[in-house]
């Protein structure tokens, strides 16, 4: 990354009002063979703004030399007020990478740095409407926290694509909520990373619904536009997300999310029409 896409990481329009601090590591767990579980410690002045529900923030987990640090996105799945500790599940692969090499080395007590919180956007709470929610592994952290302030008039169907089943057991109970699994052989066996998407086209339309998703890049936008297209949704009402892309690395999208951050400022654009899913990956 060369010295002008770092000053560009560091403006305004970029960092709006993100801080870089120190995390100490304070618990590490695994409750799931393929998801770990960090806590840690940081210091803020901005308790409420780090109690909102689903914020990501970047956490550099590999040093260069003469180069800005390898840094990942990941979901605050819960803020403790008091203590000021965040928590964070990791979802485990098996390829090499450098968020797994720090998974695999960092210890209880270390510093680490990140850059955040960045406020991600919630489902379109709309009083009339009936929320669809689809997630996978990486999406179920900011799932879980929007479900922790979830309004009570709300009524929803969550659509849950997991290689841990019993992470549902950790949902809150909501009586205007419904969880359900998705069927791993009948729309995994011959749709790889798309069972959510294969799951939404079994749903009937209803009048006032809002659909939020969360998963791999591909599958999102499928997802998006089969809302806009087939179920003509509101664009307002459909909000999906990529979280990461089969087969390729996250630094890889980085830097195109970069190149295509760049380009919106030549445009005399910013942050505000910045669209992930707008990136080519």
């Amino acid at each position: 990354m060369n010295a002008q896409n770092v000053e560009l990481l560091e403006k305004q329009d970029h960092m709006s009002g993100m801080q870089h601090l120190e995390m100490t590591i304070t618990s590490l767990t695994q409750p799931y063979a393929s998801i770990a579980r960090l806590r840690g410690k940081i210091e803020t002045d901005q308790i409420e703004l780090w109690s909102t529900a689903n914020l990501a923030v970047r956490i550099d987990v590999e040093q260069a030399v003469n180069s800005r640090p390898t840094s990942r996105i990941y979901t605050i799945r819960s803020f403790d007020k008091l203590n000021q500790e965040v928590e964070i599940d990791l979802v485990r692969h098996p390829s090499p990478s450098p968020a797994m090499r720090w998974l695999n080395t960092v210890k209880v007590g270390e510093k680490v740095t990140l850059t955040g919180p960045r406020v991600h956007i919630n489902p379109n709470f709309g009083t009339a409407k009936t929320c669809f929610i689809f997630a996978d592994d990486t999406g179920i952290p900011a799932v879980y926290a929007i479900l922790n302030q979830w309004p009570e008039h709300v009524q929803a169907e969550i659509f849950l694509d997991t290689h841990e089943a019993e992470i549902l057991n950790e949902l809150p109970v909501i009586e205007t909520v419904n969880y359900h699994l998705i069927n791993q052989i009948e729309f995994k066996q011959n749709t790889q990373n798309q069972g959510l998407f294969e799951q939404l086209k079994q749903i009937e339309p209803v009048d006032e619904m809002t659909v939020w998703a969360a998963c791999e890049r591909q599958q999102a936008r499928l997802i998006r536009e089969f809302c806009l297209q087939k179920f003509k949704m509101a664009k307002d009402d459909v909000r999906v997300f990529g979280y990461w892309k089969a087969g390729v690395s996250s630094s890889i999208i980085d830097e195109a999310r970069l190149e295509h951050y760049s380009k919106l400022l030549q445009q005399g654009h910013g942050l505000t029409e910045f669209d992930d899913l707008d990136v080519k990956v």
